[in-house]
């Protein structure tokens, strides 16, 4: 039985008088505010534990079934439903490997969570600088040599942590990189939170367990349709992570109260995404951004390489991306994803439908008068920070916050970054650089 099954049984059928959390008591009582915005139903499928409900952190009825049924659609030995996030998972798979001063080699483009990660484990990072792209103003994919040349210089490492997609839909090579961690008989944990639909279309990238990668994590909300912040964490048939520990690992950071209108949408989502339908969705999907990034204007172009097309990577070739931008936000009523000096990033998915297509391209296509960009505008120093302690040391220091500019120097207590996309400027142990103190006004250092 389906959980989709399972609550309409127990709505319809069993009629219990619940005095269990949650306490609305399946929408007796609503706000009406919440009524207004939100609708009676969500309140009606938010359920605890209860019996013939299961219980995600010891599943062994109807989301043991899910899960199963979950690990045969994406060839996985065990899936896991993630209701905090993909963060919750990269977190979880790094608990389950790391402990006190191990070496993790980890690509710098990654998510904050990984750095959240560091502190929670005390494991100490080996970074790798991914080549940045002026023209575009991205980080690009990771390199099988650069993985090897680190794995050569710490051959005591005991990880590889990895963002592919990034952040702007560009893919790291690796199949070569599971070769190589292989060899080397340490686990490569994938980051593949952008890229949810890859299973289901044709891409140049296959899903990262596809690829050899021990474990990785997929949004299910950024671009395959669930609520917010569905993910899943999928472990690899030759894993040398096991299941186990990734579940132990999930229950020491997980809420003992998952949502179950949250897991409904995992179910819902995956099973659509798994259908015809929704290979053919993934597909016109594709198919519609190719057709129209082939209609624009000379000069204005979609970044096409080793990447996922669904990610919109767009630039008028030497003109100003924020001034872009705003003519978006305030002329055409249409706000991107993240925006740098040199392109725009515009994010779809399977709720992208033609007609929103249609109207991008065709604003972008009439875009006029934007200034033009000089050589090195928007240039920044991407040299990686001199770590002075352990992310974890950093964190449980002594701190003070100091104006930025007399910050310089010091070692950062805090992560410093924006978001989107949520990628650390600084890390936690690091000394603040002159790039740092230019993007913040105070910065948390150690005493």
């Amino acid at each position: 039985m389906s959980l989709e099954r399972q609550i309409k049984k127990f709505k319809n059928a069993e009629k219990k008088l619940l005095f269990t959390t949650p306490s609305h008591a399946q929408g007796n009582f609503i706000p009406e505010k919440s009524k207004n915005m939100l609708g009676e139903k969500v309140f009606e499928c938010d359920f605890s534990e209860i019996e013939g409900f299961d219980n995600l952190r010891k599943p062994e009825g109807i989301l043991n079934d899910l899960l199963a049924e979950f690990s045969e659609i994406y060839s996985s030995k065990r899936t896991f439903i993630l209701t905090n996030g993909s963060s919750s998972g990269l977190i979880a798979a790094m608990l389950a490997v790391l402990k006190d001063n191990d070496k993790v080699i980890v690509a710098r483009n990654c998510h904050v969570s990984v750095t959240n990660g560091l502190v929670l484990t005390g494991a100490v990072p080996v970074w790798i600088l991914p080549e940045f792209d002026p023209q575009w103003g991205i980080f690009k994919g990771i390199t099988a040599d650069s993985v090897k040349n680190a794995l050569n210089s710490h051959p005591d490492a005991k990880a590889v942590i990895l963002t592919s997609p990034t952040y702007e839909g560009l893919f790291s090579e690796l199949e070569e990189i599971s070769k190589l961690t292989k060899n080397a008989q340490i686990p490569l944990i994938v980051d593949e939170a952008h890229g949810a639909l890859l299973p289901f279309g044709d891409f140049c990238s296959k899903p990262a367990i596809y690829c050899g990668a021990d474990v990785s994590v997929q949004s299910l909300h950024k671009t395959a349709g669930a609520l917010t912040p569905a993910a899943l964490l999928h472990v690899g048939y030759e894993s040398l992570i096991s299941a186990e520990n990734i579940q132990n690992a999930l229950n020491l950071i997980n809420t003992t109260s998952p949502s179950y209108p949250l897991m409904l949408s995992v179910e819902q989502t995956v099973k659509f995404l798994a259908s015809s339908e929704g290979f053919e969705a993934v597909s016109a999907l594709q198919n519609e951004i190719k057709r129209l990034s082939g209609l624009l204007p000379a000069g204005y172009e979609v970044y096409s390489g080793f990447n996922d097309p669904a990610k919109i990577l767009f630039r008028i070739n030497g003109k100003n991306a924020y001034e872009i931008a705003e003519i978006l936000n305030n002329k055409c009523a249409i706000e991107e994803e993240f925006t740098n000096g040199q392109s725009l990033l515009f994010i779809t998915g399977i709720g992208t439908d033609n007609f929103r297509l249609r109207k991008l391209f065709e604003v972008l296509s009439e875009i006029r008068g934007v200034s033009s960009v000089q050589e090195n505008e928007f240039s920044f120093d991407f040299s990686l920070p001199k770590c002075a302690i352990r992310p974890r040391d950093a964190f449980f220091a002594q701190k003070s916050l100091i104006p930025a500019k007399n910050a310089i120097g010091k070692v950062a207590a805090q992560a410093l970054l924006h978001y989107p996309p949520g990628i650390p400027v600084l890390v936690p142990g690091e000394l603040v650089n002159p790039l740092a103190s230019k993007l913040f006004d105070e910065i948390e250092c150690v005493l």
